[in-house]
């Protein structure tokens, strides 16, 4: 008879003192007790992204785990997905293994990923979270690599009353099609493409009815910089000044892969991107399963249903 883990198995260390969890003693690759995933649901929500460290599983125990947490979306991209439609293959090899080159537009790509951005925030429902596992690691050598990521709820406290004012009312414009504009070798958007993502307006500051309505604000820098409400160089400007904003170091976390590290985070809140290493010499390989957002994003001015607010 198989027995689930439950809650006394694992231990969680915080990893920065506003956000960030390792969780240490669970096997994702064995059934999980509701308790213990009632547990985990708890610590998502409170350091928005968490480390299962020493994780080793293949693809159904990563769908399996991704499954409990909802329904999964499906990538529009077929060149870029591993053996299914919900397996993303972040990485600088391909599905077969190959060692890609520099200009080979899978890898043009995750340097489209290597700026802020938030995963699906071209979507009119952006997603809820990523799950992504560790296939191939640099070494400890290596320079770079490293995910980061920006608690966006820290950087709207931290704004000035005047700046929370300022951004109440903006929406930011985000595209799928905008890789295209920082890397113009990349292949055009494929018909297919442009009927699943068209463009989608989501407010700056971005209200959590999960979270007594607590505030974040919502932009990227990798599908769009275009701010409507305001002429375009002001639009422009604020998104640049966004971009540098969101990279001060008391807002960040920055995760060094290691071998068999699961690392699930919190699209709504935070942030993320790859930081530069040498990609012709190191291979550098994840894959990653998106959980679906539940409604789209809420603003300062959204009528919230009534059945969101009483979750």
């Amino acid at each position: 008879m198989t027995h689930a883990q439950n809650a006394q198995q694992f231990r969680i260390n915080p990893l920065t003192e506003s956000f960030g969890a390792e969780i240490l003693g669970l096997d994702l690759a064995k059934p999980i007790s509701d308790a213990t995933f009632a547990a985990i649901q708890e610590a998502f929500q409170k350091y928005h992204v968490i480390c299962f460290r020493d994780q080793v599983m293949d693809e159904k125990a990563h769908l399996d785990f991704t499954l409990r947490w909802g329904e999964l979306e499906v990538f529009p991209e077929e060149d870029k997905t591993t053996t299914a439609n919900t397996f993303y293959n972040v990485a600088n090899t391909s599905r077969e293994g190959e060692h890609l080159s520099e200009d080979d537009p899978r890898v043009l790509f995750q340097k489209v990923n290597a700026r802020w951005h938030t995963d699906s925030s071209y979507r009119y429902v952006p997603s809820f979270a990523s799950v992504m596992y560790s296939t191939e690691i640099l070494p400890d050598e290596a320079r770079g690599g490293e995910t980061e990521f920006s608690n966006m709820l820290a950087a709207y406290d931290a704004l000035s009353d005047a700046d929370k004012r300022r951004f109440e009312p903006l929406h930011m414009v985000h595209y799928y099609e905008f890789g295209r504009r920082l890397y113009p070798a990349l292949p055009p958007i494929t018909p297919f493409e442009r009927d699943a993502v068209p463009p989608v307006s989501h407010p700056l500051v971005r209200v959590h009815p999960d979270r007594d309505n607590q505030r974040s604000l919502f932009f990227t820098v990798n599908a769009g910089n275009e701010i409507s409400g305001m002429s375009l160089e002001e639009g422009q400007g604020l998104h640049r000044w966004l971009d540098e904003y969101a990279s001060k170091p008391e807002f960040m976390y920055s995760h060094r892969w290691c071998e068999n590290d699961l690392v699930m985070w919190d699209n709504r809140v935070l942030l993320h991107r790859a930081t530069h290493y040498d990609m012709a010499k190191y291979r550098r390989a994840f894959r990653r399963t998106t959980v679906a957002g539940n409604g789209p994003a809420f603003g300062p001015f959204s009528l919230i249903p009534a059945a969101v607010t009483s979750k």
